[in-house]
């Protein structure tokens, strides 16, 4: 039986974000309107699912993040102290392992985390420079995680020349910045959080915004939540359900740079499932598309002459960062 076989049902009686639910399909053809529909989306929600079950290319990619999945659990299953032989150096590097009890400075109450996970370099993938090692329960299946990177990149940059289009910028303007074969922090993650132990005082991951430039996250099981943008129930936490044959995509804070804040990063979290699906373990399989290290972090040229909208406050505006400086400010910021 694999890991996304008969899980428990997401309960009915819980709140969730209504999120646009775009076709890929549509969206291959230049359908207006959905085009037009996910601009909406990263501009007040700042996620939408997209529906990869109703087009060949997207099913192709939902066949192969199942797969990464299944062969990613042996590396799960080995021993932790085994696990940190390939533990991510804190601070200055997120590529390898984390272990769950990681405490962030976004979490108001300092709660360790209750997920871990590995983080897989693109750059290590294909060749682009020097690997780290991983465990070999990952690495004998190389050619795997190479084919889910190359097609997650690829709907990433087939996302941001969408919404280039839909600001009415050159359709690269975007995807220029997120090229496959520049250094980056582009990655894999796969991810596990086990069982929710209500005696813990803890929380799956802390609220954050991403990064990079597109996120897309395959999920099984419920858990991700996001804030409302309905004017009753604005700031309030509500779940994201998964949806069968969906994968979900928000921005993170490059796009926010770049596009000098017409287009949205939003803040999200994980906390334990609802109902019975929070007593079993939840897998999840993302992968981050970021800008090339040596992109400059500033707006394109149509927004250039406006004033800066600053990101968070998480980096600072006092001087203009190449992305490989901005992420590495980020991690720094983020660390206990």
């Amino acid at each position: 039986m694999g890991l996304t076989d008969n899980l428990p049902p997401f309960p009915g009686d819980v709140p969730t974000v209504p999120i646009a639910r775009i076709s890929y399909a549509k969206l291959a053809s230049l359908d207006a309107n959905e085009m037009a529909n996910t601009l909406k989306a990263v501009q007040t929600d700042g996620f939408f699912y997209l529906d990869l079950a109703d087009h060949a290319t997207g099913q192709t990619l939902l066949k192969e993040a199942v797969n990464v999945l299944e062969v990613s659990q042996d590396a799960f299953n080995l021993s932790e102290e085994e696990k940190m032989k390939f533990r991510a150096e804190k601070g200055k590097s997120m590529f390898g392992y984390k272990p769950k009890g990681t405490v962030k400075k976004t979490d108001k109450d300092l709660r360790p985390d209750a997920t871990e996970f590995f983080n897989i370099a693109k750059d290590h993938l294909l060749g682009n420079c020097e690997s780290r090692t991983y465990p070999s329960q990952l690495t004998k299946h190389w050619e795997d995680l190479k084919t889910f990177t190359k097609d997650s990149h690829a709907l990433g940059i087939f996302v941001l020349r969408i919404l280039a289009g839909q600001l009415g910028i050159p359709l690269d303007s975007f995807a220029d910045k997120n090229k496959i074969d520049s250094l980056s922090g582009d990655h894999i993650r796969i991810t596990k959080k086990a069982p929710h132990d209500p005696s813990l005082d803890v929380i799956g991951l802390p609220s954050h915004t991403d990064f990079g430039s597109v996120t897309v996250l395959f999920n099984w099981l419920g858990g991700l939540q996001i804030q409302s943008h309905d004017p009753a129930k604005q700031g309030v936490w509500a779940f994201v359900k998964p949806l069968p044959g969906c994968a979900i995509i928000n921005l993170g804070d490059a796009m926010v740079k770049f596009s000098n804040g017409h287009l949205k990063s939003a803040k999200h979290r994980v906390v334990p499932a609802p109902g019975s699906q929070a007593h079993v373990d939840r897998y999840s399989l993302v992968y981050f598309l970021r800008p090339a290290d040596d992109v400059v972090m500033q707006p394109v040229e149509r927004y250039r002459d406006e004033p800066i909208v600053a990101v968070g406050g998480k980096v600072g505006e006092e001087k203009v960062y190449t992305a490989g400086e901005w992420m590495t400010r980020r991690m720094q910021h983020m660390s206990k």
